[in-house]
């Protein structure tokens, strides 16, 4: 990656973190992107009681959405400026509830092709400085390259 491919993704990091109307779920669930390079991406969020279901363990919509988020700041530093993608598929396996502590989801990059990526991701819970495997997912984002003038 140059260095302006460098500057363009971290302008557009701090542009979606201040975009409270373009990307509200990242600010109504009150994540923040860690990383956002080729083919990884981190993202954030503190347990609170919002994200609780009845039984006091986050809501598995929480921690998809963390997942799906890491894995698109893994595949958009990888696509050019301007291309619009989205998840068409995925699963995710949840191994562990949620009380406490914080959650992180680790995205990464399985294939790239023409116009599909696969990508996975791993949600850790961490709990007084301890990094436990939560929940694992894998998803299928479609994109449409920008047409370039001729």
């Amino acid at each position: 990656m140059t260095p302006q491919e460098q500057n363009n993704v971290a302008a557009e990091i701090e542009r979606l973190m201040q975009d409270r109307q373009g990307f509200g779920i990242l600010h109504l669930l009150g994540m923040k992107i860690i990383t956002a390079e080729p083919g990884v991406g981190r993202v954030g969020i503190t347990v609170d009681e919002r994200l609780m279901h009845p039984q006091q363990i986050v809501h598995g919509g929480v921690i998809f959405t963390l997942a799906d988020t890491a894995m698109s700041m893994a595949l958009f530093p990888l696509l050019p400026q301007g291309t619009r993608y989205g998840t068409v598929e995925a699963k995710i396996n949840f191994m562990l509830p949620v009380r406490a502590g914080e959650l992180v989801a680790e995205g990464a990059l399985v294939h790239l092709g023409r116009s599909t990526a696969v990508m996975e991701a791993t949600v850790f819970n961490i709990v007084d400085g301890e990094r436990r495997a939560i929940s694992k997912a894998l998803g299928t984002f479609s994109f449409a390259r920008p047409k370039t003038a001729e």
